[in-house]
């Protein structure tokens, strides 16, 4: 093809995708048929005059997100540029773009359920705005009081406007009786009622190796304890649910946690997990192995390396 007809290509080309003329315009511009019009379209893109890209505005990453999506089977995947993998910094772009997730998601009358975790305190403080909804907390009291599930639901039930239900206590207890005595306490028991009616739950991944849990850092657990189930195969921890690198639970801690067990958190339509930097890797894999998560907001070094496994 000479350069004229390169040139000729090309000018139809801008004016279509550049200058938004219809086929129809172009064609009688240019005194052709609009078919003739649509193969040099066509022609355009297959010489290379024309080269189209899909981009994703703002930090999510389509192409791995899509990729994510399909090769375990979520119902939704967003993973998140960052700039570093420092935790931090991972924190802060996977708490915003969960923040907007969730607004997005949200209807009228919907029951949210939400656990604690340092990600989703980030959450929470960039909620701007979230349909009227009940919220629900997933589980008691773990880590510092500025990640709490507390502060979590603080702040969520404030941007809806929605009845909260809260769990004020630790979520492992020193012993099974001390645990049974507080889920009959009339404020808990409400709130472990409402596990049936959640529909959509965010909860936290953590991580036992490398250590980057709240539940793992829990004082209600001695090192002995630890240390027991490190050598059973804990790897991660959703909600308060010890899960092994197959997938597999362990139940160790169940009779001490107060929290959704494993029944109640299967049966909530979508179960959004969200975490990121290289420390929760093998955590991350874990949790979708178990099908605890079903939806999955995470950086784009674990995204990848969990492609590559």
């Amino acid at each position: 093809m000479g350069p004229e007809e390169m040139l000729r290509l090309a000018y139809v080309a801008n004016r279509y995708y550049n200058d938004n003329r219809s086929r129809i315009e172009i064609a009688d511009e240019l005194g052709l048929s609009r078919f003739k019009v649509a193969r040099m379209l066509e022609e355009a893109k297959e010489r290379g005059i024309v080269s189209i890209t899909v981009e994703t505005p703002g930090p999510v990453d389509a192409h791995l997100s899509l990729r994510l999506k399909e090769r375990f089977g979520l119902r939704r995947a967003l993973v998140v540029a960052t700039p570093m993998e420092n935790s931090e910094v991972v924190q802060q772009y996977l708490g915003r773009v969960a923040a907007q997730l969730l607004e997005e998601l949200v209807t009228p009358g919907e029951v949210v359920g939400l656990t604690s975790g340092r990600t989703l305190t980030v959450m929470a403080r960039n909620l701007g705005a979230l349909a009227s909804a009940d919220i629900v907390q997933l589980s008691g009291v773990a880590g510092s009081i500025q990640s709490t599930a507390v502060e979590v639901m603080r702040r969520a039930s404030l941007v809806s406007g929605g009845r909260a239900y809260t769990i004020y206590a630790p979520l492992v207890m020193s012993d099974v009786d001390a645990t049974t005595v507080l889920r009959r306490q009339p404020e808990i028991s409400t709130t472990l009622a409402q596990y049936s009616r959640v529909s959509l739950a965010m909860v936290a991944v953590g991580s036992w190796q490398p250590p980057d849990s709240e539940l793992f850092e829990s004082r209600a657990l001695d090192q002995r304890t630890r240390t027991m189930l490190l050598q059973k195969g804990v790897i991660a921890d959703v909600g308060g649910l010890l899960v092994a690198r197959d997938g597999r639970l362990i139940r160790d801690l169940d009779a001490r946690t107060i929290a959704a067990n494993e029944e109640q958190l299967r049966a909530i339509p979508e179960v959004i997990g969200v975490a990121g930097g290289r420390n929760k890797t093998d955590a991350v894999m874990a949790a979708l192995r178990s099908g605890l998560v079903n939806s999955l907001v995470t950086d784009s070094g674990l995204a990848r390396r969990l492609l590559d496994e």
